[in-house]
């Protein structure tokens, strides 16, 4: 038989960047992904195509699959060859069972491994500004589940020991909040010392509760305050005020989805400026739709091959690759609109015979191409396609080579049920796949458009709330600034 194996992948504590790269690698290489509730949705981006994603997350009254069928599932998978990751929010083995898990592997002979990832008990505190450690405050941390507080005394913690700790990381301790108090309270540790609540940190929809020990479970009653949290008591969360540095950016809590292509690589400088003013960047996969249709055997018949912008010759030479087209076959002379799309020809080892004004009208073509009687230019653009006849025979076909669309197969976007605040977008050529986004709805959705050319085609389009300098070109400078005041 051809076993596989399991691979324990902690997720990190929600935001996606804080994956390790030895997580990402293992996600990509992946047949089966096992995933919980509390890894962010944005991590599936990484799941190959074809690769099976079986959700098997826990809440407090409700399992998706019991632990017994979860064990069984990745024994399952394994024995039938594949490559299965367990994906664990937070680092696997704290609080996370994962010894079980690989106890079960190990019973049945299924080689794994164990990744390990940022927990929540050390990342919460830091993005509500609270280091865990501090001279002035302490010289020890010790973290311990609130789960089974209510169990029989003889499976609780050492409350002694705890309450004369400098520093408690509580996980999983909210619904027994009053028990974990008067516990610390009766083993010494005093009414004023201070505690945090961290809910869904590391995410926009992080929120922190601030309090003493006396008093924070009718304070968190009051407020409404639901797990997942973590709860951090010591003197350090005095830290938060001076330190916040995540809830104080001007963006904290919004969500912007930014028009990202699948041959782009790395991240764009308006994704990286949104996420340095605190947004939540939720890249929206685009793919490329080759519309070129012309049977490149007629490509001469035409005199001259002319492209508006770099994205068509993006489109064009990627029709020549995909019919396997030798490109010293054609005879067509080749002009292109601006030096951008001359850049873009360059780069596949093509030179143009002749670089255009960006804003050059159609009709201006017999004569900047010295068209002779008879002669045809096929111009790939993006405006209607149509045939528009001139004197002498002459004739110029307007066709697009290609468009964006919405990658509407993506799990990310799926699963975070395409929620969010604003649209954002540096290139005017996605704006049409941004609308299908969107939805029906799309005209009134903000967006945010960095580029006059860009803002101005999206007014065009129809979109009503585009965000732009006084009607000028937004550059990243100004979206910093204008956000900072």
């Amino acid at each position: 038989m051809n076993t596989g194996r399991v691979v324990f992948v902690g997720a990190g504590p929600g935001d996606p960047k804080l994956l390790t790269i030895r997580g990402m690698e293992s996600l990509r290489l992946a047949d089966v992904i096992v995933y919980d509730r509390l890894a962010s949705p944005q991590l599936l981006s990484y799941a190959k195509k074809g690769a099976s994603l079986i959700y098997c997350g826990k809440e407090a009254d409700h399992h998706t699959l019991p632990q017994e069928e979860i064990n069984l599932l990745l024994i399952r998978e394994a024995q039938k060859g594949k490559y299965v990751v367990r994906l664990k929010g937070g680092d696997p083995s704290m609080f996370g069972r994962v010894g079980e898990e690989a106890q079960m592997c190990r019973d049945h002979s299924i080689p794994f491994e164990i990744v390990p990832g940022i927990t929540s008990g050390m990342a919460a505190p830091l993005y509500a500004g609270i280091p865990l450690t501090h001279r002035d405050h302490n010289s020890s941390v010790a973290f311990v589940t609130g789960h089974l507080c209510e169990k029989n005394a003889g499976r609780e913690p050492d409350w002694a020991a705890l309450a004369s700790m400098e520093t408690l990381v509580i996980y999983m301790g909210v619904k027994n909040l009053p028990r974990i108090r008067e516990r610390l309270l009766a083993h010494g540790k005093d009414v004023h010392t201070p505690v945090a609540l961290v809910r869904w940190g590391t995410v926009r929809e992080q929120e922190t509760l601030i309090g003493q020990l006396g008093t924070i479970d009718k304070e968190v009653e009051q407020a409404r305050f639901a797990a997942p949290a973590i709860i951090i008591v010591g003197e350090v969360v005095r830290l938060r005020e001076p330190l916040n540095w995540y809830e104080s950016r001007p963006l904290f809590g919004k969500r912007v989805a930014v028009a990202r292509r699948a041959s782009d690589e790395g991240n764009s400088e308006l994704l990286i400026a949104l996420e340095q003013l605190g947004a939540e960047v939720m890249p929206i996969s685009l793919i490329e739709r080759c519309t070129f249709d012309i049977p490149l055997t007629e490509l001469a018949t035409y005199r001259w091959l002319v492209f508006q912008n770099a994205q068509q010759v993006s489109f064009f030479t990627s029709a020549l690759r995909q019919q396997r087209y030798d490109v010293r076959r054609l005879t067509s002379k080749l002009a292109v609109c601006g030096l951008r799309a001359y850049a873009a020809f360059e780069k596949q080892g093509i030179y143009p015979d002749l670089v255009l004004d960006e804003n050059t009208s159609l009709l201006a073509f017999p004569d900047l191409l010295a068209l002779e009687k008879e002669e045809q230019v096929l111009y790939a653009g993006e405006g209607k396609p149509q045939k528009i006849r001139l004197d002498d025979g002459k004739a110029i076909q307007v066709i697009q080579a290609g468009t964006f669309e919405w990658d509407g197969k993506n799990p990310n976007e799926k699963m975070a049920g395409c929620s969010f605040d604003w649209l954002a977008t540096d290139d005017v050529h996605t704006l049409s796949a941004l609308a299908q986004f969107a939805g029906d709805a799309w005209s009134k959705t903000p967006i945010v458009c960095v580029g006059k050319e860009t803002a101005d085609a999206a007014r065009e389009m129809g979109w009503q709330f585009v965000s732009s300098q006084e009607d000028n070109a937004i550059n990243i400078n100004e979206l910093k600034e204008s956000y900072a005041k």
